[in-house]
């Protein structure tokens, strides 16, 4: 067999933990795969991998090899970049982990990604909460949150800006706030993501305030927050690009207009490597160009498309 291909096949497995999930990527069967890796533990004679009904994870001879193998790979994917050979249409299938909200967004915009990219694929996984990169055996998480992982890379690709929603109901009944301090005479829905939890802070009118709000309903889920608020539960602060249908067919109203919420930056996390795969560039490039022509989204990207800070290595 190919040496590059045995340690491609061992480095792919070491990253998503699974001879079946590989197996998919590869567009081959999971036998196949398990024969690579036993063929390449027969070359080196030693074990790599520890097998089990359940899960497989690294020896420590594989842990050492991981690193040695993948900086060959790299080495080799590299080079044909450089080159021009793998400038081709990107392939195969990107696992992508993103707040509910961006997956919300972005499926409604995969039919002009895949018309682009019809050689592509796309494993979405959608959490509110935090994704560990490299356990779950993602190629991409988008991320309100800066990773903490020695192990991964860590990119600002733009800023989210959020907005205040109520329904129609709970106006009629409670009328609307007019300041931010207003807020605390509300019931307010919490959406419980990270740097915001009860803490709104405002910007506008000369003001610079934070508003510690209260309520009865709190939720990790911006599917859920938004759902509450159509219901009439209180007012909530959630992302624009989860309101937008609501606030122009009606069900939702968006409040203190005149104020500006707070926005979060959005992170691109990648694993620690230079050399970044054709198709994950593609997905990642394709979410920054969003960025750039949605109203609600900010791009880092400057004056005359030229990036402030690069997202490439």
């Amino acid at each position: 067999m190919d040496q590059l291909s045995l340690l491609n096949t061992f480095v792919r497995v070491a990253e998503r933990g699974s001879f079946s999930a590989v197996a998919r990527d590869f567009n081959t069967s999971q036998p196949v795969i398990s024969r690579q890796i036993a063929a390449l533990e027969d070359q080196l004679g030693v074990r790599l991998i520890q097998r089990t009904t359940r899960r497989l994870s690294l020896t420590e001879d594989g842990q050492v090899y991981l690193d040695h193998a993948r900086a060959v790979v790299e080495a080799m994917e590299a080079a044909q970049a450089s080159v021009g050979v793998a400038q081709k249409t990107p392939t195969g299938q990107v696992r992508l982990g993103v707040p509910t909200s961006v997956g919300m967004y972005l499926a409604a915009r995969l039919p002009e990604f895949f018309a682009r990219y019809p050689e592509m694929s796309i494993d979405l996984k959608m959490r509110d909460g935090a994704f560990d990169l490299v356990e779950e055996g993602l190629d991409l998480v988008i991320s309100v949150a800066e990773a903490t992982q020695a192990s991964v890379i860590t990119r600002t690709i733009g800023s989210a800006a959020s907005v205040l929603v109520a329904s129609p109901a709970y106006l009629a009944a409670r009328g609307k706030p007019a300041t931010p301090q207003e807020l605390l005479d509300h019931e307010c829905i919490v959406y419980t993501r990270p740097g915001i939890d009860r803490n709104w802070r405002f910007f506008g009118k000369g003001v610079d305030e934070t508003v510690t709000v209260h309520g009865r309903f709190h939720a990790d889920s911006s599917e859920a927050v938004r759902r509450a608020a159509r219901a009439g539960l209180g007012i909530a602060m959630l992302p624009r690009l989860t309101t937008i249908d609501d606030v122009n067919t009606g069900r939702l109203v968006t409040l203190l207009d005149a104020f500006c919420p707070m926005k979060v930056k959005v992170y691109a996390v990648l694993p620690s490597r230079r050399y970044i795969p054709a198709r994950t560039r593609a997905i990642l490039e394709f979410l920054v160009a969003e960025f750039e022509t949605t109203p609600f989204l900010q791009s880092t990207t400057g004056v005359a498309g030229v990036p402030q800070a690069p997202i490439f290595d």
